[in-house]
């Protein structure tokens, strides 16, 4: 069945219609049973800190946060730097940097696939021209490289100068990606003259923890909702953006999609209309290595094998829900505070499932009531960490093992955008301060 979406960048304008209640009680969201009571989770809750670390009032620290956006999501530059993925018009990494915690955010391609965001992030932070590995692009039909140069947020990276990964959704995925490439490398491009020293596995202790926030690690039902409406969806991507270089006169560009290896990049003179077209026809859409594919739940079953946890890195995960259950059914319905653009997909109506109550008993993955609570665009199960791995709900009291997956709790009432400061107006600096002091302790 297909819903008509807004585009990802289409949400900017919208931004004043999504507040957050503080009210422990279900508000009314339209459904016609009653909802269970959940509290609010305050997004100022603390965090607190493991035995053995430095302590409550640790601030500085010398391992950099390096800040991952997912699907759809704002780069550096992007907007004319007037608004970002991470605080929208607030500037997370910024803050943290002044606060004693150094953070950067990445730059990756927005409808990539994950193997080509986690290339283009190693590239990002260390420097260089990236390098696709020629038996990744060869399978895939795309160039091996980029043209264009990284200078580097972090050339001096290494195991001695090591990094904190923190990735927002598909974000996740990219950062557990980028782990895999660094200490096990891959043996296919191995075995091509000339590979990027990215592909020989010869780097761990390079980074020392990874954090995910909303990260869907057993895959997102929404990927079959949307269904074969994704090329379309990306067009609309495009021609929103459009839109909105339109607002302001003399601006062709003002969002990059980094799709080079396609070549898909604008060229000059073109205008935004053929190059919409050009992207619609391109012929991403008909292969697996694009973003659409890799946050499925069947590529969630591919990870498990082929990217196992790091016996050498902390791992810490981060919940958002959005959803309230209902008494009757057992749906899950959106909050009437989720962002306006993401009720078409997340609310359960029978026949026309969304995500709250969307099941599938063919394929390889059967989709049942405990994928129902989600953010509105991510289902909560998944967010603690990949099926398979070693899974524990943080407790400050033990101390951290590495190879391990520290739930630190599900933040209620938030849905998928709330925690990137996306339509949400209350400041998110507590909530990324309690997780750079948490990270600071495992230095």
């Amino acid at each position: 069945m297909k819903y008509c979406y807004l585009p990802l960048l289409s949400f900017f304008l919208l931004l004043a219609a999504c507040k957050k209640e503080t009210a422990e009680g279900p508000p009314h969201t339209g459904a016609k049973e009653a909802l269970a009571e959940e509290p609010v989770t305050p997004i100022d809750k603390p965090i607190l800190l493991p035995p053995g670390g430095k302590g409550m009032n640790a601030r500085a620290t010398n391992i950099p946060v390096i800040m991952v956006h997912g699907f759809g999501g704002i780069s550096p530059g992007d907007m004319l730097d007037q608004y970002r993925y991470w605080g929208g018009f607030d500037n997370i990494p910024k803050f943290l940097t002044e606060s004693g915690y150094p953070a950067f955010a990445a730059k990756v391609g927005p409808l990539s696939s994950n193997w080509d965001r986690a290339v283009e992030l190693y590239y990002y932070i260390k420097g260089g021209y990236v390098d696709y590995g020629k038996a990744h692009s060869g399978k895939f039909g795309h160039n091996r490289e980029k043209g264009r140069y990284y200078p580097g947020i972090y050339p001096e990276w290494d195991a001695e100068h090591p990094v904190h990964l923190l990735g927002h959704s598909m974000g996740g995925l990219t950062v557990r990606k980028l782990v895999t490439l660094l200490e096990n490398g891959d043996a296919a491009e191995r075995g091509e003259p000339g590979h990027s020293g990215l592909f020989n596995g010869d780097k761990t202790g390079w980074v020392k923890s990874v954090t995910t926030i909303s990260t869907p690690h057993n895959g997102a039902t929404l990927s079959y909702i949307l269904d074969g409406d994704y090329t379309p969806f990306v067009r609309r991507l495009i021609t929103s953006v459009a839109a909105l270089a339109g607002l302001l006169p003399g601006v062709d560009k003002i969002y990059d999609f980094s799709l080079e290896q396609w070549g898909l990049e604008q060229e000059p003179g073109e205008n935004w209309l053929s190059y919409a077209k050009r992207v619609e026809q391109s012929a991403i859409w008909r292969t697996e290595d694009y973003s659409g594919h890799d946050v499925t739940p069947e590529a969630a079953l591919e990870r498990r094998t082929a990217e196992p946890d790091s016996r050498h890195v902390y791992y810490f995960s981060i919940s958002t829900k959005a959803s309230l259950r209902g008494l009757l059914t057992g749906w899950e319905y959106p909050r009437p505070d989720v962002f306006p653009a993401l009720m078409p997909v997340s609310f359960p109506i029978p026949l026309l499932m969304g995500i709250g109550n969307y099941t599938r008993n063919s394929g390889k993955v059967v989709i049942d009531a405990k994928w129902w609570p989600n953010d509105g665009a991510a289902n909560v199960y998944g967010m603690s960490g990949p099926e398979g791995s070693v899974l524990r709900e943080y407790n400050p009291l033990m101390p951290l093992e590495k190879g391990v997956w520290n739930h630190i709790g599900l933040y209620n009432g938030y849905d998928h955008f709330d925690v990137i400061g996306i339509g949400y107006w209350q400041s998110l600096r507590p909530f990324y301060t309690n997780i750079a002091k948490l990270l600071s302790q495992v230095e």
